[in-house]
């Protein structure tokens, strides 16, 4: 029994040496490491780079430019209304993109509210989220010049993509997948040459239904086809940063 205890009192005390050993092997390492990183920069030394093949410094790599919109509009629609009358329905409209030259990609989502607003009519109510590309033919064309017409004529761009939309009424909708169409021209508020920009953007759109689909009529056994709209305007505020 000591014996055992002699044998398990040496291993702790080789393990406890062992590890002492390694800690003090280790500490003027980690001291000279901090000591290295805590050091200042000599005055007037230039800031670390990150250099590539040659060592030659690398060049800062250009994020696009980030645009966020909110706006209202009016949805032109004859679904629900006697007689396929057109109407214009209020909508609210919010996008997000990604790229503020010649190609980008952006995401809308939009609500109209038909719903109650005509007595003797059946409105709908559409909600939708639509992603889709924003083409601007104009965006290189004499990027150097700074005139309030070149400015113009640089936003002026196309949109084309897909969308989901959600159509109905309280008690009964429908919902359908739509191939997205748009244009759009926006006028600068501030001054050019800032990081950020503040834009009025007016738009137009319309989505192409895939399918048409059904939901309940006005009276009991009565059916609504659900069709597309004629086009929705819309003006928003713009903020590219």
């Amino acid at each position: 029994m000591d014996r055992r205890r002699h044998v398990a009192g040496s291993v702790v005390a080789r393990s406890v040496a062992g590890v002492v050993a390694t800690l003090a092997l280790a500490t003027p390492n980690l001291a000279r490491a901090q000591a290295n990183m805590s050091a200042p920069l000599t005055p007037g030394a230039a800031d670390p780079q990150l250099t590539g093949p040659g060592g030659a410094p690398r060049p800062p790599v250009a994020r696009p430019r980030f645009v966020a919109a909110i706006g209202m509009g009016a949805s032109f629609d004859q679904t629900g209304f006697v007689n396929e009358d057109t109407h214009a329905v209020p909508a609210f409209f919010g996008t997000g993109a990604i790229g503020d030259g010649l190609g980008g990609f952006e995401f809308l989502g939009y609500a109209s509210s038909g719903q109650g607003r005509w007595r003797a009519d059946d409105a709908i109510d559409r909600l939708g989220l639509d992603l889709y590309g924003v083409v601007r033919p104009a965006a290189r064309f004499r990027p150097d010049e700074a005139g309030y017409g070149q400015r113009v004529l640089r936003t002026l761009g196309a949109e084309l993509g897909l969308g989901f939309e959600r159509d109905g009424k309280t008690t009964s909708s429908g919902t359908r997948f739509v191939v997205h169409t748009g244009a759009r021209l926006e006028l600068p508020i501030t001054p050019p040459g800032g990081s950020s920009e503040l834009r009025a953007r007016i738009g137009v759109r319309r989505d192409w239904g895939l399918y048409r689909p059904k939901i309940d009529g006005p009276t009991a056994g009565t059916v609504t086809t659900v069709g597309d709209t004629i086009a929705e305007i819309y003006a928003a505020l713009v903020l590219v940063f």
